[in-house]
This record gives C-alpha cells, sequence and structure tokens, in this order.
C-alpha cells in the first residue's frame, strides 16, 4: 500500500515516511504550544483558607523566638488603618511584615521604585496594591528618626499561587521561603546590639499599646517627653 501511494505521488517510500514522521512531529508541537498558551485556570483562595494560612505562617513565625508583635494597626483616615501582621525584632533591625492581596496568581510586578505593585488575579484581570515600603513610609521614619542607629526591614508574603521562579525579588517572599529568608536577614545583622535593646522596648511598648487607637489616627510612636517648665 505503501509502494503503491508513493508511485502514485511519484517519490520514494523512505521520502514518503520521512514526510509522514515530520508531519506528526509537527502537529505534535502545535498542540503542545497551543496547550501552552492557553490561560491557566486559577481557583480562588477562600476566607477560610486565607485564615488559615495567616495562623500556621504566626504559629512558624514565634518557632523562630525572636520578640514579636502581631496585628498591629496604624494610621487612619478615609483609607481606614494599616495592618502590619508582626513586628520583629531581629538582633540589629525590625522587621514589618504584611501580606499581600490573597487573590495573586502568576509572577506579580514588584519593583522597590514603584509605587504600586501590580498583579494579575484568578480571573485574569490586572489588580494593584501600595509598595509595602511606600504605605509604611511614615512609620519607617519615625523609627528612624528617633533610633538612627536601627534598621528597618520590609518583607510582603504572597500566597503560594504567586510565583517567582529560582527567587523572589527583595523585601518579597511566599509561605514557604519565608523563615528562610527572615533567617538570613538575622545572619546579616550579626550580633545584638545595645541601640537594639532601648528602641525595641520603646516600639514594642508604643505599637503594642497604642494599636488600636491608632486607627483613629495620631503619629505611630509618641514623642518624647518634654520637661516641664518651671514657674518663675
Amino acid at each position: 500500500m505503501l509502494s503503491e501511494l508513493a508511485s502514485w505521488i511519484g517519490i520514494s517510500i523512505v521520502d514518503l515516511i520521512t514526510i509522514a514522521v515530520i508531519t506528526v512531529v509537527v502537529i505534535v508541537l502545535m498542540i503542545t504550544f497551543a496547550l501552552s498558551v492557553k490561560p491557566r485556570k486559577f481557583k480562588p483562595v477562600s476566607t477560610r483558607q486565607y485564615n488559615a494560612e495567616l495562623f500556621k505562617r504566626r504559629m512558624e513565625l514565634e518557632e523562630l523566638s525572636y520578640p514579636m508583635l502581631n496585628e498591629v494597626k496604624i494610621g487612619g483616615g478615609k483609607a481606614g488603618p494599616t495592618k502590619i501582621d508582626q513586628v520583629m525584632r531581629l538582633p540589629a533591625s525590625i522587621l514589618l511584615i504584611v501580606s499581600s492581596p490573597p487573590d495573586v496568581v502568576g509572577t506579580p510586578r514588584c519593583s522597590q521604585n514603584a509605587g504600586q505593585w501590580k498583579y494579575v488575579k484568578p480571573d485574569h484581570s490586572v489588580g494593584a496594591f501600595l509598595n509595602p515600603v511606600v504605605q509604611l513610609h511614615p512609620l519607617i521614619s519615625a523609627i528612624r528618626s528617633r533610633f538612627p542607629l536601627v534598621r528597618v526591614r520590609v518583607l510582603c508574603v504572597f500566597p503560594r499561587t504567586a510565583e517567582f521562579g529560582s527567587r523572589p525579588p527583595r523585601g518579597c517572599c511566599t509561605p514557604d521561603n519565608m523563615t528562610s529568608i527572615i533567617r538570613e536577614m538575622a545572619a546579616e545583622d550579626g550580633v545584638p546590639n545595645q541601640a537594639m535593646d532601648a528602641a525595641w522596648e520603646s516600639i514594642s511598648a508604643a505599637l503594642g499599646q497604642k494599636s488600636s487607637s491608632q486607627s483613629q489616627g495620631g503619629d505611630a510612636l509618641p514623642e518624647k517627653k518634654r520637661g516641664k517648665r518651671a514657674k518663675p
């Protein structure tokens, strides 16, 4: 049958088989490419799953044994208070841990110099949220002005549906590499310094006691008390 087909086309049987194999390979490659460019379907994270992930993250952070405050709220105004999931004391720095929106999928665009970070939602629409460093700038400035020797770090935790490749950008992580990145930060700090002792005592007291009241406005850190003026 092949010989008759080859004779009818006017080519040899070897050439006919070669053409058939090439045709099959091309069809397979086209199907593979079509499947690869087809939009992936992402299942949105439920509120229950998100809260469970937050609780699990908190347990993992507590195992690091660094002093830490949970669910700190600062600021206020029309936009409402800014929530910081954890404020952690490292050997020579303060780490502010926040969460990205729970509906991030794929690879978000997290430029350190951008005012907003953009990402793709499960329905393939584009979302955006404030760069955490920009959002927390008032608190960072307040800490640096009071304690110039203390470094302030910010870490934004993305859900597992986010993809960063081999390593996320600086200041970003997922739950899978969160603790390892924090350990790297602590190793960079080295040994604790005396400036951190006074800084953490003041910062933890201010944020711990003022957290609930900050939603109605006010400074993130209290100003230093001034001495009373003597009466003449």
